[in-house]
């Protein structure tokens, strides 16, 4: 990689990660203090996606694993700067949804008798936040 284009994908990166708080900022009507907590903690999935995306093609099982990790430390994070009871609520409805779309989808999928590794991946993708 040489600087040009280091420099490039930093910037679109970083234009990914404002971008990405910028929704959720507008979702959840985070003020001022959560929208730079949120900003911190979509540069630290940022950080962890880049650091794991190497094993997404030399050990596929791993990358999964790992980006599992990533998601529910994310939502974690997030959980924890919701302190009121519109925004936890809404937080709530958003991962009871998210339940539900695995759910449909891992039961259509056990009946096509798809792979686990095939289920896996369907599952990772449905996602928010």
């Amino acid at each position: 990689m040489n600087a040009q284009t280091f420099v490039s994908s930093t910037i679109t990166n970083d234009q990914e990660i404002r971008r990405a708080t910028e929704a959720l900022t507008a979702k959840y009507k985070l003020n001022a203090d959560q929208a730079k907590q949120m900003y911190t903690i979509q540069l630290r999935k940022a950080k962890n996606v880049a650091q794991i995306a190497a094993f997404q093609n030399s050990d596929p099982a791993l990358y999964r694993a790992k980006m599992q990790n990533v998601q529910k430390g994310t939502l974690a994070s997030i959980r924890r700067i919701l302190n009121t009871k519109a925004q936890v609520d809404l937080y709530q409805k958003t991962q009871a949804d998210l339940r539900v779309l695995r759910s449909k989808k891992q039961k259509e999928l056990a009946t096509k008798k798809a792979s686990k590794e095939t289920v896996e991946i369907a599952l990772l993708a449905i996602y928010a936040e």
